[in-house]
């Protein structure tokens, strides 16, 4: 997860303001699972909750700082060479569809290979760093937007001829989707899991049980996951374990939590000998 919402470029200004009306039902969400959770079980990881919100001023302040790089002037100069012009409204539904299905396919494709790629890994090894499944762990983002470079994997799509603000509005919207799969609360839903990123699903993507590691990829479809063979259903007999299967050092410090990765990966460069050594350290799995 790497883009904030931005809504108003996509639909316009409106009157009744989308970006506010869609943070508004996660902050309630937000708060109703963490009542529910102190009615039930009378505690709540605060202390983890804590770092992801910590995570998330951190990651729209870095965001910010990069927003006019990555869109105004990168996205923008290659959507000035694209092969087509082709028109996205609410009008043009079926190019609205094609540009669904083309958003959420890279969106997998990025998201395996932030996981099958140290650098990319380094950055999103974040959000996968809380040992709870909440609601605010949908927050736990990372701090290094270019150096991520996701942004990167959506340009093809602005190439072909789609708007850039429609690509990483639709970006945008897919990644709201996601919030609402970061809980514990919802059942495992069998037939649903066949279309559709569930709660279940995301659990599954977020344990690091050796027989869910790098599982279950998928934004909004589950479709490329059972298409590419990297679905696996949650299993009554398996516990999921959150978190890494390598701890931070202080996991509880977001500093540590935004940069450890990045400076495990540049260490590693620096004490690597030959070239092909260097690149497999930084491009080579995590």
């Amino acid at each position: 997860m790497e883009f904030y919402l931005d809504f108003d470029q996509l639909l316009g200004r409106a009157e009744s303001n989308p970006h506010s009306i869609v943070a508004m039902l996660v902050v309630f969400c937000a708060i109703a699972e963490g009542l529910f959770l102190l009615r039930r079980d009378g505690r709540y990881p605060w202390q983890d909750a804590s770092v992801s919100v910590c995570m998330t001023i951190g990651h729209l302040v870095t965001q910010a700082a990069a927003q006019g790089l990555m869109y105004g002037i990168i996205a923008a100069a290659v959507y000035r060479v694209r092969l087509f012009t082709i028109p996205v409204s609410w009008s043009h539904w079926s190019n609205l569809v094609l540009l669904f299905l083309l958003v959420d396919l890279v969106y997998y494709v990025e998201h395996r290979c932030s996981h099958r790629i140290r650098l990319l890994w380094a950055s999103h090894s974040v959000h996968h760093s809380a040992e709870r499944m909440v609601a605010t762990t949908a927050f736990r983002l990372a701090w290094t937007p270019l150096l991520s470079g996701i942004f990167l994997f959506y340009l093809p799509v602005v190439w072909i001829g789609f708007d850039p603000v429609w690509v990483y509005g639709m970006t945008s919207a897919n990644l709201t989707y996601q919030f609402f799969v970061h809980t514990e609360l919802v059942p495992h839903i069998r037939w649903l899991e066949w279309v559709l990123d569930t709660p279940s699903s995301h659990r599954v993507h977020h344990a690091s049980n050796p027989e869910y590691i790098d599982k279950n990829f998928g934004g909004t479809l589950m479709v490329w996951d059972h298409l590419f063979g990297t679905y696996q259903a949650e299993r009554p007999d398996i516990a999921i374990k959150y978190g890494l299967a390598h701890r931070r050092s202080h996991p509880n410090n977001p500093f540590v939590v935004a940069y450890e990765g990045m400076w495990e990966v540049l260490k590693s460069l620096f004490r690597s000998g030959s070239a092909h050594e260097k690149w497999a350290r930084v491009f080579g799995p995590p």
